[in-house]
């Protein structure tokens, strides 16, 4: 989806003076992060990563787009924190963090929609989200994140089932964590599913939603999470945060690409 000018600009500088005061843009740089979730890594892939794809392969999903960094386990809690847990507060949700992450999301596909599909092959076609064990389906807020998806045309959206290991906690890749529902195989078949997620911390329950979308015939996954979880009492955490001074900007790439028009 390409924007004119006036609302690129709108949206971009609306945004920074939101979350431009706690948000920063994730770093994708060869020796200093992982390459599909932007953690710190000195390798092309972190540790955990690194197992995942050798556990699973071509089954998780093509890429991994992460937009900002959380600011983990600081001496005083961090905006960045309190914003992706204030949104989903089981009994007072703040709507604003909610708009605040949905306008990540809506500046991303907008404005780096086409580099997606380069990437790809061809735009999403179909959207869903990671659910939530304790408040599945549309009952949790993340699945308000679709309506801020941006396109030329709408997707459809499929909500996953939770499977036999939704309740499992640990963080560990589960083929039947999630499920898709009989009668949205065909929807999926195919063709390039987009995911949606609040914040990666280890990858475990995004990876798991990709395996059950491939299992379904996905031709092409995406990740598009809006925050890698980062541990500022970890130093190769503080490390890499610490060099993240400027601003969140929607125009930098999420994918990285070089043919990027922003």
């Amino acid at each position: 989806m390409s924007l004119d000018p006036d609302r690129r600009d709108t949206l971009r500088h609306n945004i920074q003076a939101r979350v431009g005061g706690f948000f920063c843009n994730t770093r994708r740089e060869a020796g200093l992060t992982c390459q599909v979730c932007t953690g710190p890594a000195t390798a092309s892939l972190c540790g955990r990563c690194a197992t995942q794809r050798r556990t699973y392969g071509d089954r998780l999903a093509d890429r991994v787009l992460t937009l900002t960094y959380v600011r983990g386990r600081m001496p005083s809690n961090h905006q960045s924190v309190y914003t992706v847990f204030a949104y989903k507060n089981l009994t007072h949700p703040v709507g604003k963090c909610l708009t605040d992450l949905g306008l990540m999301i809506k500046a991303a596909t907008a404005l780096h929609g086409d580099c997606i599909a380069r990437e790809a092959g061809g735009p999403w076609t179909v959207v869903t989200f990671v659910p939530s064990a304790a408040r599945p389906g549309l009952s949790h807020p993340v699945s308000q994140f679709v309506h801020y998806v941006a396109g030329a045309s709408r997707p459809e959206t499929v909500v996953l089932d939770l499977g036999p290991s939704a309740a499992i906690a640990d963080r560990q890749v589960l083929p039947d964590r999630f499920a898709v529902p009989d009668h949205a195989h065909a929807t999926i078949v195919g063709q390039h599913v987009l995911i949606l997620d609040d914040t990666w911390t280890s990858g475990a329950k995004a990876q798991s939603a990709a395996l059950a979308v491939r299992a379904a015939g996905a031709d092409q996954i995406t990740i598009l999470c809006v925050a890698r979880w980062c541990r500022y009492d970890l130093d190769d955490h503080r490390a890499l945060l610490d060099t993240c001074t400027e601003p969140y900007d929607p125009a930098v790439c999420p994918v990285g690409s070089t043919a990027c028009r922003m």
